[in-house]
């Protein structure tokens, strides 16, 4: 039988999906109506809509550390956490039911980055701190990577802007309610899921970084999942490896880094020492296979399911 803390976690957790599919859904379409482009609203609304959760979770433990309730455990696991699932176990697991194709578009370029984003956050964390400065480090390289997406896409941006002609729709206000009570709903949703979390560290005797990692880690990872799942079964060869990178990026760099810029946070030393070196040894291995071939195949994805299972297996173990 589920512990009335867990049962309130669990709900939250569903809040904050049904939250952040609101405001992404809502955004996209008032972006639109302003007269932007769909690439422009893929670069940034969609791909920043997906780690939405990870960022409202990150703010919203930022701001109750500032009034005296030190999140940092939590929000920092969670984050690593995420990032495992997101651009290993979702890879991995797409792999073992078919072979991916990863699209060739900015893979590089992608590649590159998300192992400079892990460094980042893996030298930051060094001292046990990530302080506000090094936050706004994060964020800014993050921004960077927008531009250079920009510059990527402007062309076919403008290209499409000429074929069709891109004419403002007229605005809905009913998206602009959605984008409001969304917001107000997450809000809510991550406050109740990260005191519980809390809570949930207390009563089971396990740290705060754990929870964060396993339980929280792994539920706002889970829709990513579940789409992985569903196109694999469908017969759908290509991933786009660029959103589960793109989604890691935003982990590490956004939702850390405002975080960090608000509140600063410190960081656990078993975090130090062995999680998020292991989720940087994790990314070089996927950056390797994506760089190699361009695709994912059976053996590579049992590698990288092993790699995430002995993981999980040595968190499990040290509860």
């Amino acid at each position: 039988m589920l512990s009335p803390t867990l049962l309130i976690f669990i709900v939250g957790l569903l809040f904050v999906w049904l939250a952040a599919n609101i405001i992404t859904g809502a955004a996209s379409r008032l972006a639109k109506s302003w007269g932007m482009s769909e690439g422009f609203v893929g670069m940034t609304i969609v791909a920043l809509g997906t780690s939405f959760p990870e960022i409202t979770l990150s703010i919203t433990g930022a701001i109750q550390t500032l009034a005296g309730q030190d999140t940092s455990d939590i929000v920092v696991g969670n984050a690593i956490g995420a990032s495992m699932n997101q651009l290993i176990l979702v890879v991995a697991i797409s792999g073992l039911l078919k072979i991916v194709r990863f699209k060739k578009k900015n893979v590089f370029f992608d590649a590159v980055f998300i192992i400079v984003a892990a460094t980042a956050f893996y030298i930051f964390s060094r001292d046990a701190m990530i302080s506000r400065v090094e936050g706004l480090m994060m964020m800014i390289t993050y921004v960077l990577y927008l531009i250079y997406i920009g510059r990527q896409n402007f062309l076919e941006q403008v290209s499409d802007k000429v074929k069709s002609k891109l004419v403002r729709r007229k605005m809905h206000w009913l998206d602009l309610i959605k984008l409001v009570v969304g917001f107000l709903i997450i809000v809510k949703a991550s406050q109740v899921v990260l005191t519980k979390g809390v809570d949930l560290a207390m009563q089971l005797g396990i740290s705060e970084a754990t929870v964060g990692i396993v339980l929280l880690g792994f539920g706002v990872s889970l829709p990513e999942l579940v789409i992985a799942i569903t196109a694999a079964l469908k017969g759908s060869r290509d991933l786009s490896i660029g959103n589960l990178v793109g989604s890691t990026i935003v982990n590490l760099c956004v939702a850390m880094g405002t975080g960090a810029a608000i509140s600063g946070w410190h960081v656990e030393r078993g975090l130090v020492q062995f999680d998020i070196p292991y989720l940087l040894f994790s990314v070089i291995i996927v950056v390797l296979f994506i760089g190699s071939r361009n695709k994912l195949d059976k053996k590579e994805s049992i590698l990288l399911l092993s790699l995430y299972l002995v993981y999980i297996s040595l968190k499990a173990v040290n509860l």
